[in-house]
């Protein structure tokens, strides 16, 4: 019996400590005020090409039309930390952060670009 209370006890441990990594992960994109956005692209090797960036840039512009400020960050999957295992990301995803958390959650440029002129039209 107590072997089992034993084995409760760590493995409670173990997924306390994996969800306080994940929310500490979550936690250093987020933005400090509601009416900001910070975009992260996340990438196995290579940073996007231009034309991603481009398209990225003209979301920045366009939101603050609207005054709503947005940052572009580009992130490594595996650097210091691993985000595969930690946000469940993937090569060319892009996860939007507010001052709550993850947003938007998009594998693909135009799917994001949608979501956010949505986003604009019905706050």
């Amino acid at each position: 019996m107590r072997k089992w209370l034993g084995l409760l006890l760590v493995l409670g441990l173990l997924v306390g400590c994996a969800q306080n990594a994940t929310e500490r992960s979550i936690q250093q994109f987020t933005s400090s005020t509601e009416n900001e956005l910070h975009f992260v692209y996340f990438y196995d090797e290579e940073p996007p090409d231009k034309k991603i960036r481009s398209q990225l840039n003209g979301m920045k512009v366009y939101l603050a039309r609207k005054n709503i400020i947005a940052t572009i960050s580009y992130q490594k999957i595996v650097a210091e930390k691993n985000y595969e295992e930690l946000l469940n990301v993937k090569d060319s995803q892009i996860l939007v952060f507010d001052y709550k958390g993850i947003r938007y959650n998009a594998r693909n440029i135009h799917v994001l670009e949608g979501m956010v002129l949505q986003m604009q039209n019905n706050p």
